[in-house]
């Protein structure tokens, strides 16, 4: 009879000892962190982490081309760039360098005589919006964003404002983010040829185009 009693208490303990471990296990699943829940990149989101990168002073050179009889002159008189000569082979070339202001205003210049195709390549400050985003040539971690950029007017120096037309310092851009982590970071700006075709709408869950 004791021999039954103690058998029975063993099978009873070991059975308590299983319950407990089992208990162990699924407290040790149940205390596994979920993995990151990942944001599609939004409009807004795109045009702050732009903004972020151009407060830097990154990816800021901007180049933009036009026609003007009045330009090369102009920025003489308000001292953006100023007039050098100089001998090749005999002959004299006559060609336009920055100033030292002209230098915290623009980048680079190649102005012609002629006063066709001047070109400008600007630094900024910008003002930028998103106009649209689509995935890039990896639909799982990267994305494109189309943007329109123009000259912030209010903090442009002023010879910027004196002799170029305000419409003429924007353009289009299409810039590249990459999935790092959980999180969405702006790459570079892509060249045309470089720019992923959008999928076509096969998938209505994944989305294709974001608009703010």
């Amino acid at each position: 009879m004791r021999t039954v009693r103690a058998a029975e208490g063993c099978r009873r303990a070991a059975a308590v000892v299983l319950a407990v471990a089992a208990v162990g296990m699924a407290g040790g699943c149940s205390s596994d962190p979920d993995p990151p829940q990942i944001e599609e990149l939004s409009p807004i989101q795109a045009g702050s982490l732009i903004s972020q990168k151009w407060s830097h002073d990154e990816l800021t050179h901007f180049t933009v081309t036009f026609h003007s009889d009045t330009l090369i002159e102009c920025g003489v008189q308000n001292d953006l760039w100023k007039r050098v000569e100089t001998l090749f082979q005999g002959f004299t070339v006559s060609s336009y360098q920055l100033t030292e202001a002209g230098r915290k205003a623009l980048f680079a210049i190649d102005l012609k005589e002629s006063g066709k195709f001047q070109e400008v390549t600007l630094q900024g400050p910008y003002l930028v919006e998103v106009t649209g985003i689509t995935p890039g040539s990896d639909p799982d971690t990267s994305r494109q964003a189309a943007l329109r950029w123009e000259i912030d007017w209010n903090k442009a120096p002023a010879g910027i404002k004196a002799c170029f037309p305000k419409y003429e310092l924007s353009g289009s851009q299409v810039a590249l983010f990459q999935l790092s982590g959980p999180h969405w970071s702006f790459v570079s700006f892509l060249k045309p040829s470089d720019v992923a075709a959008p999928p076509q709408a096969a998938d209505a869950s994944v989305p294709a185009f974001a608009r703010p």
